[in-house]
């Protein structure tokens, strides 16, 4: 009968002890394995938090960008530029320029990839005495926002207009009335009205804005251009300044001169760093976010690794004693069965083999058990589903090999002095204390 025969019978024959020892490793092996999952596992977990955190963080940016649009088209355009020849002074006065330049202007910056310019509105303004009502109103020409061409990510997919223009086109024959001038002729939205000579519809009525805007007339651009006599003229091109640092303040003028030299830019400054402040306190509160989040899950991967810092040794510790009473007891237990077998020729060397292949048995099979039982526990404790594609991840090979050797070493250290007592024991002694 050969080595594992006798091993395989000694298991079959003591098997409450075998199973008692495949436990205490499998604890302890699930213990260490099962640390070292939590921390792969809160690793795993964390890199998923920060991802999620900071595409929150882009979306909630995105969002916060289409907020800043729609503030801007209610805090007014922070760009304005006007012709070379525009005399400032005039411009205050009146309110709009009485000088004109070649609505062919407004085409070359939208494919100029001018970065720091967006939302360009053309328009054409003048003040005229409404003919028909004897009023005074600034007619205001435009045909809506001119895209920016490269930037496509406001466009519609043809790239002939903003998905969500902040100033849509006025449709001919319709008219957009400032809200002094409805109120001073009894206006409604619907009504008709005539404008020198030419029958429109009241398309909308704006609100009060307590500027010049109130006694605005708005319509087509082209048919501001007839009406003034100005075919192909525009008087100014507005537009939003898309810095995100009040440093880039004055890079605007440079840009644009580039395209168009002989135009004046000036910039509503207090406006474009009201804007770049709030979206750069907005990164700052994100960016603090997730940089709290990162402290926290680092703190925590701390805690939990002085945890099983302190709870491995000693689970480890525990084993190896339970292990070695287990192994001192099956001794203990089988004195006859080593007397006669001593008795009948059997070597030292062959008793000692034969309790340390059990403990090798009982540290490699447990080892398994506990690899995976540790592995699934500290999977779930970490927060990765079972079987995942995470989960998988968290299968290291090497650790299972560091686990099956520190078994096996754990087991055959603590069942080495059992099995050299037992191969040390004078068979005549044991037989005749017995008997």
């Amino acid at each position: 009968m050969n080595l594992w025969q006798l091993v395989c019978k000694e298991i079959r024959f003591r098997k409450i002890s075998f199973l008692l020892g495949l436990i205490c490793v499998a604890v302890a092996i699930a213990s260490l394995v099962g640390s070292i999952t939590l921390l792969h596992a809160h690793d795993v977990r964390t890199e998923q938090i920060l991802i999620e955190r900071e595409r929150s963080t882009r979306e909630e940016m995105t969002r916060m960008e289409d907020d800043y649009r729609k503030i801007m088209r209610d805090l007014g355009y922070n760009v304005m530029i006007v012709p070379q020849e525009q005399n400032l002074a005039v411009l205050r006065a009146k309110g709009y320029p009485d000088a004109c330049m070649p609505y062919e202007y407004v085409e070359r910056l939208a494919r100029g990839h001018v970065e720091t310019l967006n939302h360009l509105l053309p328009v054409l303004q003048k003040r005229i005495e409404w003919p028909e009502r004897k009023i005074d109103i600034i007619l205001s020409g435009t045909p809506g926002q001119v895209p920016v061409y490269h930037k496509t990510q406001f466009l519609t997919e043809d790239r002939s207009a903003y998905r969500n223009p902040i100033m849509p086109p006025v449709p001919a024959g319709q008219l957009i009335l400032g809200n002094s001038v409805a109120a001073d002729l009894g206006l409604q939205v619907g009504d008709s009205v005539t404008l020198m000579g030419k029958m429109y519809s009241i398309r909308q009525v704006n609100p009060a804005e307590g500027t010049t805007d109130d006694i605005a007339v708005w319509c087509n651009l082209q048919t501001a251009q007839e009406l003034l006599g100005l075919e192909g003229k525009i008087n100014v091109i507005l537009a939003l300044e898309c810095v995100c640092t009040p440093e880039a303040l004055g890079a605007i003028t440079q840009e644009v001169q580039r395209i168009l030299p002989d135009v004046q830019v000036m910039e509503f400054s207090s406006r474009v760093k009201a804007r770049a402040q709030a979206r750069s306190r907005a990164e700052q509160a994100h960016a603090t976010a997730i940089e709290a989040e990162r402290n926290h899950r680092h703190q925590m991967r701390m805690e939990r690794r002085l945890f099983a810092s302190i709870l491995i040794p000693v689970v480890l510790a525990g084993s190896a004693i339970w292990i070695f009473i287990l192994m001192l007891s099956n001794v203990r237990e089988r004195r006859i069965e080593i007397g006669i077998l001593r008795a009948l020729g059997v070597r030292e060397s062959t008793i000692v083999a034969i309790f340390l292949s059990k403990a090798v048995v009982i540290g490699v099979v447990g080892s398994l058990a506990g690899y995976f039982l540790g592995l699934a526990v500290g999977a779930l404790w970490g927060g990765v589903r079972l079987f995942s594609g995470d989960f998988v991840g968290l299968i290291r090979i090497p650790t299972l090999v560091i686990a099956i050797l520190i078994a096996t070493v754990l087991c055959v250290f603590a069942g080495w002095l059992p099995a050299f007592h037992a191969a040390q024991q004078d068979p005549a002694v044991i037989l005749s204390d017995e008997s």
